[in-house]
Order: structure tokens, then sequence, then C-alpha cells
């Protein structure tokens, strides 16, 4: 056997470096997502007090490699006849703290966690990955990809 990986597997099985702490990265993702959601209803706090939006979260089971089955919420959005859900996907995401996807008629839209715990919006994947932070006017052009005209 090759000496690099015998060496390797020596220093796994001797387990040199410190774990990872699956329950501690779930929670944050948790918390992560429940601020999200508390931004998102400051944000159309006005057009909810009108009824004009209905907000509502559903209970969701989420099954993850190393964290393994957990609660979570998704967060309805309803607007006349239309819906648009915020459902998270899961903390193990490549390069980010969490995903939620926002699922509406016209289409999807990703929003990534940040490992600082700002929540991002992917304007696209290709050539390169680039994100903008969330605010008001940024879920506004979610809303308006995911939804009808």
């Amino acid at each position: 056997m090759d000496q690099k990986l015998s060496d390797f597997f020596r220093r796994k099985k001797t387990g040199t470096g410190a774990g990872v702490d699956w329950d501690e990265r779930r929670d944050h993702y948790l918390a992560g997502v429940d601020d999200l959601y508390r931004q998102i209803e400051q944000i159309l706090a006005e057009p909810v007090e009108q009824k004009i939006v209905v907000l509502q979260r559903r209970p969701k089971q989420l099954t993850e490699n190393y964290i393994g089955t957990y609660s979570a919420q998704d967060l309805i959005l309803a607007v006349g006849d239309e819906q648009v859900r915020f459902s998270p996907r899961g903390r193990n995401i490549v390069g980010a703290a969490g995903r939620v996807d926002v699922v509406g008629e016209r289409g999807e839209a990703i929003l990534i966690l940040q490992p600082d715990s700002q929540w991002t919006f992917v304007e696209s994947r290709q050539p390169t990955l680039r994100v903008v932070p969330l605010d008001e006017s940024t879920l506004a052009e979610v809303l308006r990809l995911v939804m009808r005209a």
C-alpha cells in the first residue's frame, strides 16, 4: 500500500482533528430559516395587514446525510389564487450553510444561507456563481421570477 494512503488512514484512525457537531449545524440552519421567515414577514407586513397577502407555515421533514431526519417548516405565501412556497432543502450544501427553494407557478429560485448567517439570492450559476443579499428589492425580484405575470 502507498505510504501516503497508509499515513492518511493512520491519522483518521487516531482521530486527529476535531469532529463535526452535526446537531449544532442543523440548529444553526433552522435558526437561519426562522430568521429568513421573520425577514420576509417584516418586508410583507403591510400587504399582510391589508389582507392582500396571506402567510402560513407548514411542517415538513428533511433527511440529510450525517444529520438524519428533522423537522422544518415551509412558508407559504398566498396572493389571490396563487401560492409561493419557501421550502427548506437542507443544511449540507456545498459552499453554503443551507438552502431554501422558492417555488411558484412560473419557476423556482434559490436562496442560500452564507456562513455569516446572511441570506442571499442566487442570481446566476453560470458561468460563475453570482449571489446578491436578500432585501426588499431582491425579494420582489425573486417573487417576479416565480409568480405569474
